[in-house]
């Protein structure tokens, strides 16, 4: 079951507060933006309760398991057949092959430290950051797209 703002506030609501879901959610809505706004700065976020912090770490690409680089695969690929080649298959062992993958030496995460957090099961939870052009993700990826040394601020 998801637990939503929606059950929360119904929580809160229990201990004769005197604040309306509307206010509440906005409260919620920018508490969590700025502490990613924080986050995304190079911070660390203590959540308080056992829960440990949030941050972004980089992390060494292993060189023996390259990841193909799907953005500009796929923009290569759309070229390749706005040329007429023909892409790669594996059964006749021609064509062009169209993956590119990445060479940088890391990559940028979101991280959860459990290793300090004291919640039962904790290993089955796990802190999903959003997606989509508003998305937590996408504002990563344009930071480190648009700044070559702002990899810099997040610690190994």
């Amino acid at each position: 079951m998801e637990y939503t703002i929606g059950h929360i506030y119904e929580d809160y609501k229990k201990e004769d507060k005197d604040v309306d879901k509307t206010l509440f959610k906005d409260i919620c809505s920018e508490f969590n933006i700025g502490i990613m706004e924080e986050i995304l700065e190079g911070k660390e976020f203590n959540m308080g309760n056992n829960l440990s912090t949030l941050s972004i770490k980089r992390v060494d690409r292993d060189p023996r398991s390259p990841r193909v680089d799907w953005a500009e695969s796929n923009k290569y690929k759309k070229e390749l057949l706005e040329e007429g080649e023909l892409l790669y298959n594996k059964e006749t062992d021609e064509g062009v092959k169209w993956h590119i993958y990445y060479t940088d030496g890391f990559y940028c995460k979101y991280y959860w430290k459990k290793g300090k957090c004291r919640i039962p099961n904790k290993s089955v939870y796990r802190f999903d950051p959003t997606r989509g052009l508003k998305g937590n993700k996408e504002k990563l990826i344009h930071i480190l797209k648009s700044d070559e040394l702002a990899y810099l601020k997040f610690k190994k």
